[in-house]
C-alpha cells in the first residue's frame, strides 16, 4: 500500500470538511485509493474525533468509527505493551491496529482481524509508527488461523454493540470463553480486554482483573490469565502506574464527620472493590465522608498522596443551599464553583449559575454535597 498517497486523499478529504463543505460535494472530490471513497471520507471524519483521544497524532492515523471508537489510549497501550513484553505477542482481534503497534515495539507481533478495511488501516498505523507486523485478514477463531499462530501470549479486545443493558462473554466477538477454550491449546498465557462496566460474574474465565484507570477516570478492564497473573484483582492508575491490588493489606473504616481535609475516590477502585486496601495500604487514619454509586469522599486531618485520591482542603461548611452558598462564595472572593455531586447534566448549569450568580472575586472552588450539607473546599 503507499502510505503517501492513501494519507493525501484522506487528508483532500479533512481539509475540505473543516471548511464547511457538504459530504457529496466532497465525494466528488476525492479517490477511491485501496478504499472506497465512502470509506475514506469516514477516515477523515475520524481524525477530527480522534484528537481527543490521540492529540496531534491522529492527525497521521488511520481510524473508522467503530475502529476509533474501540481504539487503546497511547497511554494505555504502552502501559499494556510493557505489561505484556515478551519473546512474540498475537493480538487476535486487532482492529487498527493501534494496541497491536505497542506491541511491536517491544515484542515481536502478528495481527488479526475479520474486517478487510480494518486490515488495511491497521497496516498503515504500523507504517505510521515504524514498526515491523504480520496482519492476517480472517476469523481467530477458524482452524485456519488458529494454525497460522504461533506466539508466547495471545491477547484479544473483543469487538462489542456501542450500548447494550447487560455486557456479557456472548455479545464479544470473538467470544472470549471460545479464544481461551482454543488458544489454550498454544499458551496459557492469554490476555483480555473487557467491558470495564461488566460485572464480575460475568467474568467466565480465572485470572487477574485488572481496572485501569486514566486521569482518574476508570477506562479499561483486562483479564490476565495463566502466568500473567499475579493476584485476583488490581487497580493501575496511568500516565503514574501506581498499583493496588486486593493482596495489599485491608484496613475497614466506618463513617465520621469531616476534618481538615476531603479526597475523593477515583471510581476505579470502588468499581474494584479495592478501597480496604487503598487505605490500608496508605495507611489511612481517617473516615468515610460520604458514599454513593457515584461517589466516595474520604476525610482526614493528615496529607495522604495517591493518584487513586484527589485531595481538597475544607474551606467551609454550610447548609445545602444556593443561596447561603452563593452568600459564601463571595465572603470567599470566589469567581468560579465547579459542582462535585451527583446532579442530572441537564440541571448542572442551571444550578452552578445560581450558585456563582453575583460571584465577582478571584479564587475557584469546589461544592461538594454531604447529606443537607455544602462542602466549600479547594485543591490542595
Amino acid at each position: 500500500m503507499d502510505l503517501e498517497k492513501i494519507d493525501k486523499e484522506v487528508r483532500k478529504a479533512l481539509k475540505l470538511i473543516r471548511k464547511g463543505y457538504q459530504k457529496d460535494y466532497i465525494m466528488e472530490k476525492i479517490k477511491p485509493i485501496e478504499f472506497s471513497k465512502e470509506k475514506v471520507y469516514e477516515m477523515a471524519k475520524c481524525r477530527i474525533k480522534a484528537k481527543e483521544k490521540f492529540g496531534e497524532m491522529a492527525e497521521k492515523l488511520f481510524f473508522d468509527e467503530e475502529g476509533l471508537r474501540y481504539s487503546t489510549p497511547p497511554i494505555v497501550a504502552e502501559y499494556r505493551a510493557k505489561r505484556l513484553k515478551c519473546k512474540s505477542i498475537a493480538d487476535i482481534s486487532c482492529g487498527v491496529g493501534i494496541q497491536l503497534s505497542y506491541f511491536a515495539k517491544l515484542s515481536k507481533a502478528i495481527g488479526v482481524e475479520i474486517d478487510e478495511d480494518r486490515v488495511k488501516m491497521a497496516k498503515l498505523n504500523a507504517m505510521v509508527f515504524g514498526v515491523d507486523v504480520e496482519i492476517i485478514q480472517g476469523d481467530a477463531l477458524s482452524n485456519e488461523i488458529f494454525e497460522k499462530i504461533d506466539a508466547d501470549c495471545i491477547f484479544s479486545d473483543p469487538s462489542r454493540k456501542e450500548k447494550e443493558e447487560k455486557r456479557t462473554f456472548e455479545t464479544l466477538f470473538p467470544n472470549p470463553s471460545k479464544v481461551y477454550e482454543l488458544y489454550s491449546k498454544k499458551t496459557g498465557n492469554i490476555a483480555f480486554e473487557l467491558p470495564p462496566q461488566m460485572k464480575r460474574e460475568e467474568i467466565k474465565l480465572q485470572g487477574e482483573k485488572e481496572y485501569t484507570s486514566l486521569n482518574f477516570r476508570l477506562n479499561r478492564l483486562a483479564l490476565y490469565c495463566g502466568d500473567l497473573a499475579t493476584c485476583n484483582i488490581s487497580a493501575i492508575s496511568l500516565p503514574s502506574e501506581e498499583r493496588i491490588t486486593n493482596e495489599d493489606e485491608k484496613i475497614e473504616i466506618g463513617k465520621g464527620e469531616a476534618m481538615d481535609l476531603l479526597y475523593e475516590v477515583d471510581n476505579t477502585i470502588i468499581k474494584a472493590n479495592l478501597l480496604p486496601n487503598l487505605v490500608g495500604k496508605l495507611s489511612f487514619n481517617g473516615y468515610i465522608l460520604h458514599e454513593d454509586k457515584k461517589r466516595v469522599l474520604l476525610t482526614s486531618s493528615n496529607d495522604y498522596k495517591s493518584a487513586f485520591l484527589r485531595k481538597y482542603e475544607i474551606i467551609k461548611i454550610c447548609r445545602f443551599n444556593f443561596s447561603e452558598i452563593n452568600k459564601e462564595l463571595k465572603k470567599l472572593n470566589a469567581k468560579k464553583a465547579t459542582l462535585r455531586f451527583s446532579i442530572e447534566p441537564k440541571e448542572y448549569w442551571k444550578i452552578r449559575n445560581k450558585i456563582e450568580e453575583g460571584l465577582k472575586g478571584e479564587k475557584h472552588y469546589y461544592i461538594f454535597k454531604v447529606n443537607d450539607l455544602a462542602i466549600i473546599s479547594s485543591p490542595s
